[in-house]
């Protein structure tokens, strides 16, 4: 297998087909939740927030399991820690 910085190639591919996989239906279910979202400017200072928090990991929160692009963009969701 041939590898980039250090990397195998085909798991770096791998990787980036599922980031887009998963922003595809972040995208899709956030298009059916018509009324319930906040500002985007509301949703960018959250995900600042989620960004610095130890329970943060690769897009997902750690202590609900959800995305944190899906549920910073949501008007009846918290964060379960309480930062937001």
């Amino acid at each position: 297998m041939s590898r980039r910085n250090g990397n195998c190639v085909r798991c770096d591919l791998l990787d980036e087909l599922a980031s887009q996989d998963v922003a595809a239906n972040i995208a899709e279910q956030l298009s059916l939740e018509v009324g319930n979202l906040v500002d985007p400017e509301i949703r960018d200072q959250r995900l600042v927030i989620c960004q610095s928090c130890p329970f943060f990991q690769n897009g997902t929160c750690l202590k609900c399991g959800c995305y944190t692009q899906f549920r910073a963009s949501l008007k009846n969701k918290t964060c379960p820690e309480g930062r937001w």
